[in-house]
């Protein structure tokens, strides 16, 4: 019934927005531990290093580069967590799917372990190869993990694909600390263009989803 189809649309939608504000709890956990691992490091330094800096938080240490990548990172997780629960949203209503919430929770999990995996490598190797160790970990686990449930590798294989544009366009963003919240802006308005243009045409009343190719 288009009553019933409506409610269950929207509280699926309702349920998606909690769960990104919820997934904050853990991320807040890694950030935490970032703050605490940099403070740790910076007291390890040799004295006579945090001598010679007038400002002990600038001491050229390839680790401190590792923590500012991740709490920055860890500033755009939200967009990272609505453009890819948006995708799979998007699975359900023109694919016809039914993905139970345990699917969204454990997508959720996977991306916050991304956050984790970039700390953990950030501390033994380059920020460049820690964040690309980071991603694909976590966009493996999603990818595979998403083939099963949406019983094809062709709509794995999108995912992979948003994935590697999702991360691809925050690696950008970090990088460019002057323009970061130009280019941010910039890539929402291009995901949310796309989303509109996708469900353009979609029936959210109907009994099913009318989209015009």
């Amino acid at each position: 019934m288009p009553f019933a189809r409506r409610n269950a649309i929207t509280l699926k939608l309702l349920f998606v927005a909690a769960l990104v504000l919820l997934l904050h709890v853990p991320l807040h956990l890694v950030n935490g531990l970032q703050e605490e691992r940099a403070r740790t490091h910076k007291r390890a330094i040799p004295r006579f290093i945090v001598d010679a800096s007038p400002r002990a938080e600038l001491v050229d240490h390839p680790v401190f580069e590792a923590y500012r990548t991740v709490g920055r990172a860890l500033k755009y997780a939200v967009l990272v967590l609505a453009l890819v629960f948006t995708a799979f949203f998007l699975f359900e209503i023109l694919g016809g799917l039914r993905l139970h919430a345990a699917h969204y929770a454990l997508v959720g999990a996977a991306l916050c372990l991304f956050y984790l995996a970039l700390l953990a490598l950030g501390e033994v190797t380059a920020p460049g190869v820690a964040y690309a160790g980071a991603a694909v970990a976590s966009s493996s686990l999603i990818v595979s993990y998403r083939a099963a449930i949406l019983r094809s590798w062709v709509r794995a294989g999108a995912i992979a694909g948003l994935l590697a544009a999702v991360h691809s366009v925050l690696f950008v963003v970090l990088r460019m600390e002057d323009f970061a919240l130009l280019a941010g802006t910039a890539a929402l308005f291009a995901a949310l263009g796309a989303v509109m243009f996708v469900t353009r045409n979609v029936d959210w009343h109907g009994p099913q989803p009318e989209v015009t190719r």
